[in-house]
């Protein structure tokens, strides 16, 4: 068996682990950042179709989404870490 998929199950794993720990516990103000762009995105958008009344808030654009995501992320992304640990003690 080739070492190069345990090792990638591996290296997106941790980044998986990364990720969702980044965007969970809202380090360094990501999620905050990332929420004002897309409200910002969906006014412009909403300015230049020429709707004169307020824009509407995406659903995958609020806070409790991206910190959700991001705690969903967690378990899953160690579950491929640990499947590529697997795979690569077996090789």
């Amino acid at each position: 068996m080739s070492i190069f998929l345990p090792l990638l199950f591996l290296l997106f794993g941790i980044a998986g682990v990364v990720f969702g720990l980044v965007l969970a516990f809202n380090v360094r103000g990501t999620v905050t950042r990332k929420v004002e762009r897309t409200r910002k995105r969906v006014e412009l958008i909403h300015q230049a179709t020429g709707r004169l009344g307020p824009p509407p808030s995406p659903y995958m654009g609020t806070a409790w989404y991206a910190r959700t995501l991001g705690a969903v992320m967690i378990p899953f992304a160690l579950l491929m870490t640990l499947g590529g640990y697997i795979l690569l003690t077996r090789a």
